[in-house]
């Protein structure tokens, strides 16, 4: 039903029109002109009652997406890998705030087309510029100034998607709907998923730099740790001290993305790394009088260090634009295509079951393969001399 207020402000009277029916939320505008506002609810009204009946499930117009986001969240999320959940955590509490009030008959495709729209141009708000400054002494330094913002990726935006057309299918699955209104929203294929972005030698150095020199103790070896093995954050901190064989070289993940234990050896550089964190980390833990598992615990000891201001102010000071952590893995890989590892080698380092993944490092080992054939056509056509 709609209805009319009448306000009375500073610059005339005002009209506010109010549209209120089941399963959706309170439409409402306010006109100059009482005409206007009647026309406006009489064609809310209308078009609203239009898509009424586009679900063969009844239980569609008594149903919200809130309802279905509730139930995924408690039978569905719980049984996922942690970090998938923490990765659809952002992408559900959007459609949630945008669409949860709507009951499931009234949102359609157009709809859901224009709130990916809307997404899309709102830009990505966690993007910041890095300029580079040069001081008196003629050395560069990271500044912060402002730019455009950009707007997100299709692969973003793809994700957002795809989320929503997974809370279809477990509405249609529960008897919710009779069919996951996400068929008929163009479905994002050609999206980038190939991020390769890698360190190079003067960006390697001046990143250890910063982190070597920042107050964070802990810093420094975690990300030696990412950058010598390809383990994920979340892997490195999440290990403890029995994970840990330094006689044998090896360190245990037990908190993976795929939920499978895999080792990686702690050698050469790293190895010497962690023998003088263990002894930093004695002194640290010892002086709070606090024992912890964690091999880079926190100030109580009950849990891993949050690296993550600590890892931001020294990526920014040594002036690198457009890293994250997660290339850190990225920096490992590359690195092992360059030194000549297959894609099998680098698929069994950082862990992935299949070699699709690690196909993006491939053109990186082009020059380590040239050099094979090469070696072998010297040797097998050297007869024919």
């Amino acid at each position: 039903m709609g209805w009319i207020q009448k306000r009375e402000r500073k610059k005339g009277t005002v009209y506010r029109a109010i549209v209120r029916i089941k399963g959706l939320p309170q439409q409402q505008k306010t006109f100059a002109r009482l005409t206007d506002a009647k026309m406006w609810i009489q064609q809310t009204e209308a078009n609203i009652r239009t898509g009424e009946f586009q679900n063969i499930v009844k239980t569609a117009a008594t149903k919200t997406l809130r309802d279905v986001i509730d139930r995924y969240r408690q039978d569905v999320q719980p049984h996922k890998a942690e970090s998938t959940q923490r990765a659809e955590k952002t992408y559900v509490a959007y459609w949630e705030r945008t669409l949860g009030g709507y009951s499931l008959s009234y949102i359609d495709a157009e709809l859901v087309s224009a709130k990916l729209k809307e997404l899309m141009n709102s830009g990505d708000a966690r993007r910041k510029s890095v300029a580079t400054k040069t001081d008196t002494n003629g050395q560069g330094t990271a500044s912060q100034s402002p730019s455009p913002v950009k707007k997100k990726s299709r692969k973003t935006i793809k994700h957002y998607r795809d989320i929503l057309a997974v809370l279809f299918n477990h509405a249609k699955s529960w008897g919710w709907v009779g069919k996951n209104t996400m068929d008929d929203v163009s479905r994002i294929i050609k999206a980038n998923k190939e991020r390769v972005r890698f360190l190079d030698d003067d960006e390697r150095k001046a990143l250890l730099t910063t982190c070597k020199a920042s107050p964070n103790k802990q810093l420094y070896p975690v990300v030696v740790f990412a950058l010598s093995t390809g383990a994920r954050k979340s892997e490195v901190l999440k290990l403890k001290l029995r994970d840990l064989d330094l006689e044998r070289q090896v360190a245990i993940l037990r908190e993976t993305k795929n939920r499978e234990t895999r080792k990686v050896p702690i050698v050469s550089y790293l190895k010497g790394v962690i023998e003088e964190h263990l002894k930093w980390r004695e002194r640290y833990l010892n002086k709070r009088e606090i024992k912890s598992d964690y091999l880079f615990p926190r100030s109580d000891g009950k849990g891993s260090i949050d690296i993550r201001k600590a890892w931001e102010n020294a990526r920014d000071k040594a002036g690198i634009i457009d890293f994250r952590f997660h290339d850190l893995r990225h920096s490992a890989a590359s690195y092992l295509a360059m030194n000549g590892a297959s894609q099998l080698e680098i698929a069994e380092v950082l862990g992935h079951k299949t070699l699709q993944m690690v196909k993006r490092y491939s053109h990186l080992s082009e020059d380590h393969t040239r050099d094979v054939v090469e070696k072998m056509n010297d040797k097998i056509f050297e007869m024919s001399d």
